[in-house]
């Protein structure tokens, strides 16, 4: 399930720059982000295991400078955020990059996605530079996940925030992780150490 969960968040990892803040603004770079993203998981040579290297270089040039890595940690770290050093939020920054890459490019091999739809809003944000974009994504079995993507517009483009796939939000589920190894461990700098192995095993048992 944590697979799956990891495969489906990697498809925000990518913004562009709108002419303005709104849904549709926001929704157009989803549509687009998604779109590359799938395109590239359905590339049969890059789905091999032995090309995992060159699908995490793929990814991550899709992924480019679009994404406050720093942000998406310091949101992981929550509470003990404030007991990390500059260094330690730097260093985190780097390992949650890399486990949502490598965990992403293992994961792809095993799911096969062909279409998504983009569904648009009941109702609008009261906050046009705060958007949440519902992205369903249809796999070759009929099974359709559905995918919030919470969007922020900020430095003149969308970024994204946070993710919920089929009810799974992302910044809870790593940070009840990261939490629990700070219980486990009892220091920022241990946990930075075991999150990658740690996160291995999870997806491992799934």
């Amino acid at each position: 399930m944590l697979g799956r969960f990891i495969f489906l968040t990697a498809l925000w990892l990518g913004v562009l720059s709108p002419a303005q803040a709104n849904w549709d603004s926001a929704s157009q770079i989803m549509e687009t982000v998604t779109a590359d993203m799938l395109a590239l998981v359905n590339d049969e040579r890059l789905r091999q295991p032995e090309n995992i290297d060159e699908l995490m270089g793929e990814i991550d040039k899709l992924v480019g400078e679009s994404v406050d890595f720093e942000y998406i940690a310091k949101s992981i770290m929550g509470k003990y955020y404030r007991r990390a050093s500059d260094r330690e939020v730097a260093d985190f920054s780097v390992v949650v990059k890399n486990t949502l890459l490598r965990t992403y490019a293992k994961a792809v091999v095993g799911f096969n996605f062909k279409e998504f739809e983009i569904i648009p809003p009941v109702e609008q944000s009261p906050d046009p530079d705060k958007q949440i974009v519902n992205v369903n994504v249809s796999a070759e079995d009929g099974t359709v996940y559905s995918l919030l993507y919470y969007m922020v517009y900020r430095d003149d483009r969308w970024q994204l925030v946070n993710i919920v796939v089929d009810g799974i939000n992302l910044r809870i589920t790593f940070r009840n992780q990261f939490a629990g190894l700070m219980e486990q461990h009892g220091k920022i700098a241990k946990v930075i150490e075991q999150w990658s192995e740690a996160m291995s095993d999870k997806v491992s048992g799934a």
